[in-house]
């Protein structure tokens, strides 16, 4: 693929391209389809988590699943993808929000790539930063590479301090990915397609809107790979800071 190409595919994906009208009831159901294939894909990124430290999915209080960010350039380049959140709200995990990312990224890059991307937030206050529209990663939550293999290893609570920890999968590893600058905001076509509008993502998020029934498997995945933390483990972190 060309590099013009790839500029014209991350193109179309972020923004859209023109295209016949629509009925709102033919929009709604296209957008309802888009948003099921989303969490479809979601729970098989999950299911192949491997690389991500048992602690880190132990404390995370939201999780964002990004099937498939698209990134694309010549010379400077960019990338989105469409994905899905949940937060822990009590013993299970709340109904999905669904957000995009869009970012910039520099560097000598040609042509396009595709990777799996998991986003940990760690955090009260990088929790509410979902609550909003749209929020900056780096800017408006502190935001890492998450640590992998031997640096999981060496890696301590106390050392650990960003707000959100992101990974992407590429060639079937996960690796901590440097996402600063990158805008997380709340695609509200596939949230009204999925619970009608108007959509509250701060309701649905605080866990007082029911998931739909679409969202079992990849919440039941969630669940399987972020499971609670032991309570020793919980009194130890506590006990350190």
């Amino acid at each position: 693929m060309s590099a013009c190409m790839a500029l014209a595919s991350l193109a179309i994906l972020a923004v859209g391209c023109s295209a016949p009208a629509r009925s709102p009831a033919d929009a709604r159901n296209a957008d309802r389809q888009r948003a099921v294939e989303e969490l479809a894909d979601a729970t098989q990124v999950v299911g192949a988590m491997r690389d991500v430290p048992i602690s880190l999915r132990h404390r995370a209080r939201c999780v964002a699943v990004v099937p498939s960010l698209l990134r694309a350039g010549l010379f400077v380049g960019a990338r989105h993808g469409d994905g899905v959140v949940t937060c822990r709200s009590g013993a299970a995990w709340t109904g999905p929000v669904f957000v995009s990312l869009t970012g910039g990224s520099a560097g000598w890059q040609i042509g396009v790539e595709s990777s799996d991307l998991v986003l940990l937030v760690m955090t009260e206050r990088g929790m509410t930063q979902l609550f909003r529209t749209s929020f900056a990663l780096g800017a408006d939550a502190s935001a890492a590479a998450g640590p992998a293999g031997g640096a999981a290893q060496a890696a301590t609570d106390a050392s650990l301090t960003a707000e959100i920890y992101s990974y992407a999968r590429t060639r079937g590893l996960f690796a901590g990915a440097e996402l600063s600058g990158t805008v997380v905001q709340q695609n509200v076509d596939a949230l009204a397609a999925m619970y009608g509008p108007p959509a509250d993502a701060r309701a649905i998020l605080a866990g007082k809107v029911a998931a739909p029934a679409e969202a079992a498997p990849f919440l039941a995945q969630i669940a399987l790979a972020f499971p609670e933390a032991p309570a020793a483990a919980l009194a130890a972190v506590a006990g350190a800071r």
